[in-house]
C-alpha cells in the first residue's frame, strides 16, 4: 500500500515539474523571439542611420558649392561696384559729368531757352537742339551774324571739358530746297553742320579732334512735316556729346 501512494506521489511530483519546464521553455522561446526582432529592428535602424549619414554628408557637400558659389558671386559684385566707383571717379575727375555739364549749358543759354533751345538726355548722351533761325537764314549754311549769341557761351563752357566729344547734326524738314548751291537737302543738312564744325574750331579754338559734322537731312524729324509749325522744328542744328569713354578706360586701367 505504501509502495502505492508512494508511486503516486512522484508521478504527481513529476506532472508538476513538466509543467514549470514546459513554461520557463516557452518564456525562453518568446525572449528568444523578442531577442531576434530587436535585433531585426536595430538593423534596420543603423540602415536608415547609414542613409541619413549619406544624405547629411550630401547636403554638407552641396552646402559648401552654394557657400563658394555665393562668395564668388558676392566677390563680383564687389569687383563691379569697385569697377564703377573707378568710372565715376574717372568721370569726375575728368570733368566729363554730362549732369554738370547740362547744369553750366542751361545756365549759359538760360537768356535763349525761350527760343526753342532744348537741352535733354537720350541713350545716356546729351543732345543740344539748336533751331534753325538762331544759326542760318533759311536754304543757307553761312552762319547767320546772331549765331555767336548762341554759340559763345556754348562753346565757353565745352572748353572747359576737353575730353568730351562734340557731335554737330545738321537736320531739314521734307521741302526740297530750290537753291543753285546744293543739291539737295542732305547736301544743305551737313555743309550747316560743317559749318558749325568750322566756328568751334577757327573761332572758339576747339580742339578738331573731338568734332564730327554729319548731315542727316529730312530722315531724322521730330515733328510732323504737314504743318509749318512741325517744318520749322525739324530744321535745326543737333549737338550730341558724348564722353570719351575710351580715354576715361584707359586712364583706369594705367
Amino acid at each position: 500500500m505504501l509502495s502505492i501512494l508512494a508511486a503516486m506521489f512522484f508521478i504527481l511530483a513529476s506532472c508538476g515539474t513538466n509543467k514549470k519546464l514546459k513554461k520557463a521553455e516557452d518564456h525562453v522561446a518568446r525572449l528568444q523571439g523578442d531577442s531576434i526582432a530587436a535585433a531585426n529592428n536595430l538593423a534596420s535602424c543603423n540602415s536608415k542611420l547609414s542613409d541619413l549619414n549619406t544624405q547629411v554628408s550630401s547636403l554638407n557637400a552641396k552646402n559648401a558649392s552654394l557657400d563658394q558659389e555665393a562668395q564668388a558671386c558676392r566677390q563680383l559684385k564687389a569687383d563691379l561696384q569697385a569697377r564703377r566707383e573707378q568710372l565715376n571717379a574717372a568721370l569726375a575727375e575728368q570733368g566729363t559729368s554730362l549732369k554738370e555739364i547740362r547744369e553750366k549749358i542751361v545756365s549759359g543759354l538760360s537768356d535763349l531757352l525761350d527760343s526753342g533751345i532744348e537741352v535733354t538726355f537720350k541713350a545716356g548722351l546729351l543732345y543740344i537742339e539748336l533751331p534753325e533761325k538762331m544759326l542760318f537764314k533759311g536754304g543757307s549754311a553761312t552762319p547767320a551774324k546772331n549765331c555767336n549769341r548762341t554759340l559763345s557761351p556754348l562753346a565757353s563752357v565745352l572748353n572747359n571739358y576737353p575730353r568730351v566729344l562734340v557731335y554737330v547734326v545738321g537736320h531739314t524738314d521734307t521741302v526740297k530746297i530750290h537753291n543753285a548751291k546744293f543739291e539737295d537737302n542732305w547736301a544743305l543738312s551737313t555743309e550747316r553742320a560743317n559749318s558749325i564744325v568750322r566756328l568751334l574750331r577757327d573761332s572758339y579754338n576747339m580742339d578738331p579732334h573731338r568734332l564730327l559734322a554729319v548731315g542727316r537731312s529730312k530722315y531724322s524729324p521730330i515733328a510732323s512735316n504737314d504743318t509749318k509749325e512741325g517744318r520749322a522744328q525739324n530744321r535745326r542744328i543737333e549737338i550730341i556729346l558724348n564722353p570719351d569713354l575710351a580715354k576715361l578706360w584707359d586712364m583706369m586701367n594705367n
